[in-house]
């Protein structure tokens, strides 16, 4: 018995390659997908995954018209950070890198405390 059901014989032609003696053409299940490929479950149980390309072949085969490729999604625009709630100093970071501070005269005395107790000179 032919089917009467468009997709269900394009799953049909699809599957037919793929079908083991023993088992009936007709598939399980079919669904095509959103980007216009098509997933059929022979009468096995296998699960078949068809692309575009090869949903598109079997319809001009079975003289059905063509699916279009799916619309092209554009690519979200980069964002980057505003500087206005940027957490790091307006001067940019020096993470990760050494920085000398020089204490200016009337601290030196606490950098001579600081050595005296590291013992270092």
């Amino acid at each position: 018995m032919p089917a009467r059901n468009p997709e269900l014989r394009l799953a049909q032609h699809l599957a037919a390659p793929f079908a083991r003696p023993g088992y009936p053409a007709q598939p399980l299940s079919f669904r095509l997908l959103p980007e216009g490929g098509m997933v059929v479950i022979c009468a096995d149980g296998r699960k078949l995954w068809f692309t575009l390309e090869e949903v598109n072949q079997g319809r001009m085969e079975l003289k059905m018209p063509p699916l279009p490729p799916p619309p092209v999604k554009p690519a979200p625009p980069e964002e980057r950070p505003n500087p206005a709630y940027s957490s790091r100093p307006s001067g940019g970071s020096r993470d990760g890198k050494s920085e000398m501070i020089v204490l200016p005269p009337d601290l030196k005395h606490l950098e001579k405390k600081i050595h005296d107790q590291s013992n270092r000179n």
